[in-house]
């Protein structure tokens, strides 16, 4: 029987949908170690491979929890894990990446372990915050640090040495060592076990430095009946009452119960603004952590002032991986699975190219047989077909390629956490951009307030309403904020206690402080002059005018002339307030506001930004901006940046809620479509069918997304899920969108693609922005400087930070300076990253393909190759040379294109099967022209050569000419591969820029012509094991055939790079 699980925003993005208590059948354990162990261990390895069978071989379900032993979990993504069964205080849990999970019996459903605050009295909070002692809390919550794990060198070699390619390997080695091939076989096991500890290396120094950041290590005050003890931060648990201090940086999320304080939130935030954080005012209220943000603080947040005159107290709410910033750690510790759409149509190619060597195999089979080989010979040259075809170093090669490139960016100050990722943004189309701070600096330039008549009041409200401090002689906070008190000029003396600020020959007393609302898009102050009390406000005109007494249709035509040029546009409004009102709640006091003016601002681009969006759109990449500012005001932003042309007309959706009316607004000009009017849908139609470019607000987007009921959901869940077939199904290798019927579900597709700008948008629409876009085929960048951009930057194939706070983790790439270039760097390394992936793999198969051809070849003599032979074609001239390969670097300009990714498409199969036509080629003209010179030199005049070799044939010989001229033409081959498959325009370095595989694909040419034309060069003839009677005079002829074969096989590689590349034009 399966449980549903009551979610809770701990989880945050590994969300568990389904639990289903299950059972470890002893039998079916004891029948899966027979099956391994007669299989030698082929069936193990299936269980560890394929989850499903895992959980359906050695798993019941249980009707009852209680006899259960382990638990599967399925979590909104589809995927399944088995977790075992644990007990605390003789209660059963389970363990699911960090977080702990119980059965609630009431509900008859899961639930994450949390410290019970949810939906309960404040003063019941604190009341009942030691009903469990404290050995038992941190059972239930563990200890108040993230533990990083990292595994055992035993454990880590485990999964390392039994992955699927290594268990080739092991195959391949084992047939070599059959044939009596020793030495390559050795050295690629050394190799091997040399990556897999480098690996290893890399591995812990990456979670050493995640352990470094993730912890907190200081002493914390926490007081109980009275009393004070000081303990280690790390043994705080939830309900702890804490005492905040100054310079003290926090390890645990809590609330204030008494006292305010400074915070510093730039770790969680990535903008460095001190914020006041207050005791919560009725603690007779239910606790909602959402809504009261402003009385939180959070782990990582610095403490820079608290209350002298009182004690500040704060209670533990949740510690280690439940707190904000240990769910940021999570995501870096479970980021979501890469694509693996390369990978599976590679297998696909692999499979075609297998399946083409085993026919050209069953064909030989007809000389083979006659030549009365061992049955043993000829199996394991069949089974040599598996080896030659699947080359089992591949991913290692793939995983230099993305280490590589991440080194690059790090010494160009990007920082990567994720190499899969580098091959993602090989593959984008469309780069999307937060405003404020990303497009645009984060200073601030007061242009005027107005109108000029109410300038005593502008000049009050802008001079209070603000959250400022002063820290060792400096003013900090929010930078608008600080412009803003600089432009009216008022002196604030931040040595009072509370705040006084002079201006307008009075002095102002701040008496409480509503911090800003990404809700209300506004903040507000409580001050008195002495003799009465005022609410001074700051926000979003059009939320300012919504709650005013007065609709001011004046002021919005002027916030609107503004905000068209681009400026960043505040509404300033103020209400007057009797004594018995100052201590109401916010929902309370902030209604019936005097809107009385505006106040105008710059906020400049980057002086970079133009140049990096136009080098963006050249390549044809579709650049988007998701704000949650003023429409008009970004969409000027954009404007400025080069993402919307100067000279259109861009009109912006809008929706009212209150009259059920969407706004269509092309600067001053409004038009209105009431949604209950009949042709409303075909209307709205008809003019999004005349624009080019769009915009649109969060209103609009709600709107759409309940109207249209966007849902988005994995495939596969999808497909067991039954919905009704009366919906419309867009299917993508991400999300599908779930559509209802009709014409405006059609027509919300048609305005998410034609939006460049999504203003006014709330931190969890951004992210539902980049779904929408993604659903749609699109690969996905996004760009933003804070943490409201997380879950945005999260969702996207590849998310770019500026921020170097703990919350920039959740981003694959992390910029050091604030330049957009970082984004032109991260393209520029993915595409070729992705490009030399694509040539790593064509090179790797067109070799071992050409090589088995080969030893086909010197089959028919009952010949093999040397040891020597076999460890020069596979090691010593092959893996130096795909190292250096994987070292090249991108070109300096972005390319119109993207790598073609798909191996299975015939442009790519075309580049390989060219190199294997004119490669065997040349080894079929050098097969005949040695068997002629053999005819002459070997055998009895006429006799046929099969008669020179001894039957029957039980061992191969490891000299003789035919495998000698095969060698020597392999040699050349290699490096002629090398060079054909290496495309430089439009995505890499050109190949002499690349020093170390010119230089070795240079010595590879010299040893070849020096081998082969001084066939009796002593000691390296004899190390090569080519035998010095084997060309008699035609090794010239030799020569020619491959030089003049590799040159055919260079001239129609660009002919098909020419007019069949292996890239596509970036459209959608």
């Amino acid at each position: 029987m399966s449980y549903p699980v009551k979610n809770s925003d701990i989880e945050g993005q590994h969300i568990v949908q389904q639990v289903t208590p299950v059972q470890l059948s002893k039998l079916r354990l004891f029948l899966a170690v027979v099956l391994s162990i007669s299989s030698a261990f082929i069936f193990a390895l299936a269980l560890r491979y394929s989850r499903k069978l895992y959980n359906a071989f050695l798993f019941t379900q249980c009707q009852e929890e209680s006899i259960a032993t382990h638990y599967l979990i399925e979590t909104v993504s589809g995927e399944q894990f088995v977790c075992a069964k644990k007990f605390i205080d003789n209660k059963p849990y389970f363990m699911f990446r960090m977080l702990k999970y119980r059965f609630n019996e009431q509900l008859k459903s899961y639930e994450p372990i949390e410290f019970d605050a949810k939906e309960k009295v404040i003063s019941e909070i604190i009341k009942s915050r030691n009903t469990l002692t404290r050995e038992l809390k941190i059972q239930y919550f563990g200890t108040c640090q993230l533990k990083i794990p990292i595994e055992s060198i035993f454990i880590y070699s485990l999964h390392a040495f039994t992955g699927p390619f290594n268990i080739l390997q092991y195959f391949a080695v084992a047939i070599w060592f059959a044939e009596k091939t020793v030495l390559q076989p050795i050295l690629i096991l050394i190799f091997t076990v040399l990556t897999v500890y480098l690996n290893y290396f890399l591995y812990v120094r990456s979670r050493r430095r995640l352990q470094q950041l993730a912890n907190i290590h200081q002493d914390v005050t926490i007081k109980e009946i009275d009393q004070y003890q000081i303990i280690n931060g790390s043994d705080l648990v939830p309900g702890d009452l804490i005492i905040l201090k100054e310079n003290q940086t926090l390890n645990c999320d809590c609330a204030i119960i008494s006292g305010d304080v400074i915070v510093n939130e730039a770790t969680l935030t990535g903008e460095g603004i001190p914020i006041p954080k207050s005791a919560l005012p009725n603690q007779n209220s239910i606790f909602e952590l959402e809504k009261m943000s402003q009385h939180c603080l959070f782990e990582g947040t610095k403490l820079i002032q608290v209350n002298n005159t009182q004690e500040n107290i704060a209670i533990v709410l949740r510690t280690g991986f439940t707190s904000l910033r240990g769910q940021y750690f999570r995501n870096v510790l479970f980021p979501e699975a890469p694509s693996m759409r390369f990978y599976i149509q590679a297998a696909k190619f692999i499979l075609e190219i297998a399946l083409i060597i085993a026919i050209i195999y069953g064909f030989l089979l007809i000389e083979y047989v006659p030549m009365e080989f061992q049955t043993g010979i000829l199996v394991l040259r069949f089974l040599d077909n598996i080896v030659w075809s699947i080359p089992p170093s591949m991913p290692i090669f793939f995983q230099i390629c993305k280490t590589a490139s991440l080194v690059r960016l790090e010494a160009k100050g990007v920082i990567g956490n994720n190499a899969d990722k580098v091959e993602s943004a090989g593959r984008i189309d469309t780069c999307c951009f937060d405003k404020t701070g990303t497009l645009t600096t984060l200073g601030f330039k007061a242009i005027k307030a107005l109108p000029e008549e109410e300038k005593p009041i502008l000049d009050a409200i802008m001079g209070c309403c603000h959250h400022l401090i002063k820290l060792n002689d400096q003013l900090l906070g929010d930078p608008l904020e600080i412009e803003m008190l600089n432009f009216v000029g008022w002196q604030c003396n931040f040595n009072n206690n509370p705040l006084t600020i002079d201006g307008n020959g009075k002095t102002y007393t701040i008496h409480k402080v509503f911090d800003f609302s990404s809700q209300k898009s506004m903040m507000s102050v409580i001050v008195t002059d002495g003799s009465k009390y005022y609410l001074y406000s700051k926000g979003s005109p059009e939320s300012i005018n919504s709650i005013s007494v007065k609709k001011r249709e004046d002021l919005l035509n002027e916030f609107n002339q503004n905000a068209i040029k681009g400026y960043r546009v505040l509404g300033l409004a103020y209400k007057e307030l009797q004594q018995n009102q100052i201590d109401q709640q916010r929902e309370q006091i902030e209604q019936q506001l005097n809107f009385v003016g505006l106040l105008v601002m710059e906020n400049p681009l980057k002086s970079d930004t133009n140049e990096i969006i136009t080098t963006l759109k050249e390549t044809g990449l579709d650049i988007k901006v998701i704000s949650g500012d003023n429409p008009l005001t970004t969409i000027q932003c954009a404007k400025l940046a080069g993402i919307l042309n100067q000279d259109n007309e861009i009109t912006f959706l809008d929706y009212n809620q209150q009259n059920q009316e969407i706004i269509l607004q092309c600067n001053n000009n409004q038009q209105i479509i009431k949604e209950q009017q009949q042709n409303c849908v075909q209307e709205l139609e008809q003019f999004i069918n005349t624009q080019q470019e769009l915009a649109l607000t969060g209103k609009f987007l709600e709107y759409m997304y309940n109207k249209v009921n966007f849902l988005f959901e994995q495939q596969d869940q999808f497909k067991s899920s039954g919905k009704a077939q009366s919906k419309e199904k867009i299917f993508t290798e991400i999300n599908q969108i779930d559509i209802d019927d009709g014409s405006f579900g059609q027509l919300a597709i048609l305005i998410i693609k034609k939006s460049k700008v999504f203003a006014r948008q709330k931190p969890e629409q951004k992210k539902l922005i980049i779904q929408m876009i993604q659903s749609f085929g699109r690969q996905v960048l996004m760009c933003g400087d804070g943490a409201n951009d997380c879950s945005a930057i999260s969702q996207a194939q590849v998310g770019i930070s500026f921020s170097e706070a703990d919350a920039s983790y959740t981003a694959p790439f992390s910029s050091k300076s604030t330049s957009l270039d970082c984004v032109v760097k991260v393209l520029l390394q993915g595409k070729a990253a992705t490009m030399t992936i694509i040539e790593v793999f064509q090179y790797q198969i067109s070799v071992n393909t050409l090589k088995f051809i080969a030893v086909l070849f010197t089959f028919l003599e009952a010949e093999t190759f040397a040891d020597f032979q076999f460890t020069y074609t596979s090691i010593i001239s092959n893996i130096p040379l795909l190292i250096f390969l994987c070292l090249s670097g991108p070109c300096d300009t972005l390319a119109k294109y993207n790598p073609l990714d798909d191996q299975f498409a015939i442009y790519n199969q075309i580049q390989i099967y060219n190199n294997l036509i004119w490669g065997s080629a040349g080894l079929i003209i050098n097969f005949f022209i040695s068997q002629a010179v053999r005819d002459v030199h070997t055998c009895e005049l006429d006799e046929p050569i099969l008669n020179c070799i001894p039957k029957p044939i039980e061992e191969l010989k490891k000299t003789g000419d035919i495998q000698s001229v095969m060698f020597m033409s392999l040699m050349f081959f290699f490096m002629t591969f090398a060079i054909n498959l290496y495309i430089s325009n439009p995505f890499k370095q050109r190949y002499y820029r690349n020093y170390l595989l010119l230089l070795w694909t240079t010595l590879g040419f010299i040893l070849f012509f020096v081998s082969a034309i001084f066939p009796n060069g002593g000691k390296w003839a004899k190390l090569i094991n080519v035998n010095t009677n084997a060309f008699k005079g035609y090794n010239w002829i030799m020569i020619a055939v491959v030089v003049i074969t590799s040159l055919f096989g260079f001239i129609t590689q660009a002919l098909l790079q020419k007019y069949l590349p292996s890239k596509k034009k970036i459209e959608f």
